[in-house]
């Protein structure tokens, strides 16, 4: 991918108001391979991914229950379906689009707006509307949308109903349905939904696996701001700097580049309470996740603060060397597994005795954005099988202790169809202060 040709900001969103970035043949494929009709989602990062709309109550993290589903349909997958209440339809969907492909099916809250029965919307403004002076831009633009499904015969008077009609609007009440938050599977059983609900948290990530050419332009673009303000970060630390204030560092380059900071793990420490401090002579790792709109950059190199131990020095060596010898090797097919024995592999035939860890994980939505398995108590990873259109991490930090600090050399890559390419641009693995 040539990262000097990426859209900029304002492109992309222009994209998510025209769409959802998620691979809609990817999802097919996937429910079909799991003899699913559709999904209902409720989790505000898979409506994001279905309809490119990031929920009002999810996103500003007031701790409630979904009041707003995102339905696709394995048989009509262009014809999106989404459920909210009147209120969020005005006040936060109708803001950003216009979609002829989003079906839409609206509820109230009981009580709200008078004793109305199911099905009925009534025809007042959505809010209170006084003659003083012209609509601003924002509530013209509302008022025309909300006007348009204003008296619908799909609004019910409450969600529950609502996504019972969409459901059935939709094609998808006989069906197996997968879905993401238990008031979903709650609703089906009260309304006596006759197919299966399937919990469907690792089918919507193995959908996220593959992604569409709208999310590799979003991953990029995140991609790039978080490798400039990790090396900002890297660039101004001085021995005597603490953890803690490195972290403020990195939040505060990450915003500036429009990102949303995630993590800064300093040194292998990513506790924002340590108040550890760099010393001169340390060699370190910095390693730091931000995302913007919801995709996230994920990036790792060592600093050399003054000069470093040869062993230490030799640990930045053999991990840059390992991920630089297994990024020549990616390819689809390659399993996770693979990975890390082609690392092993390399590094010991270049003569470094260093510990490494290859460590393989998508990114996307999260920082590790792929199925999970139970094993043993824990959750784990399978032996995923790289695909075209993947965007894969391949951590590669040192393991060993007592040689003078740590080492870590990481980026992100878009597995293609013989190999795979950088999503942002490349840098030297060592910053030297």
């Amino acid at each position: 991918m040539d990262t000097s040709f990426l859209p900029d900001d304002s492109a992309l969103l222009a994209a998510l108001e025209r769409e959802g970035p998620m691979n809609l043949a990817r999802a097919v494929a996937v429910m079909e391979r799991h003899d699913l009709a559709g999904l209902v989602l409720g989790d505000p990062v898979n409506v994001f991914h279905a309809l490119g709309h990031w929920p009002q109550i999810g996103r500003t993290r007031m701790g409630q229950p979904p009041g707003t589903f995102a339905l696709i349909g394995r048989a009509r997958p262009q014809q999106l379906g989404l459920v909210t209440s009147r209120f969020l339809h005005h006040y936060s969907w109708a803001d950003g689009r216009d979609r002829s492909d989003v079906a839409v099916w609206l509820y109230t809250f009981l009580g709200d707006e008078g004793d109305e029965a199911p099905g009925e919307v009534p025809a007042a403004p959505v809010l209170p509307q006084r003659d003083a002076a012209p609509l601003t831009v924002a509530e013209h633009h509302r008022a025309a949308i909300s006007a348009r499904e204003a008296g619908a015969k799909t609004a019910r008077g409450d969600a529950g109903a609502a996504i019972v009609a969409a459901m059935r609007g939709l094609g998808l009440w006989q069906g197996r349905i997968g879905f993401d938050h238990p008031v979903i599977a709650q609703v089906a059983q009260h309304h006596d939904h006759p197919g299966a609900m399937v919990q469907a948290d690792n089918i919507l990530r193995e959908i996220r696996l593959v992604k569409s050419p709208l999310e590799h332009a979003l991953m990029a673009h995140a991609a790039k701001a978080n490798v400039d303000a990790l090396n900002a970060v890297g660039s101004a630390i001085r021995a005597g700097a603490t953890h803690g204030e490195l972290q403020a560092l990195f939040r505060m380059e990450a915003a500036a580049r429009g990102n949303t900071a995630v993590f800064l793990n300093v040194d292998r420490v990513s506790s924002e309470l340590s108040r550890l401090k760099v010393a001169d002579g340390q060699t370190l790792m910095l390693d730091g996740v931000s995302q913007h709109l919801g995709y996230h950059g994920d990036f790792a190199r060592t600093v050399f603060v003054g000069e470093p131990t040869r062993t230490a020095a030799r640990a930045a060596q053999a991990a840059a060397f390992g991920w630089q010898a297994v990024r020549e090797k990616l390819r689809p097919g390659l399993r996770y597994s693979e990975i890390a024995a082609l690392g092993e592999d390399a590094i010991r035939k270049a003569g470094y005795d260093a510990a490494i860890g290859f460590g393989p994980h998508s990114v996307g939505l999260a920082h590790t954005d792929e199925p999970g398995e139970v094993h043993g108590g824990f959750w784990r990873k399978p032996d995923i099988v790289l695909e075209p259109g993947m965007i894969l991490s391949v951590d590669c930090p040192t393991l060993d202790t007592g040689i003078g600090g740590s080492a870590h050399c990481e980026d992100l890559v878009l597995i293609t169809e013989t190999g795979c390419e950088p999503i942002h641009p490349l840098h030297e693995p060592v910053i030297i202060v």
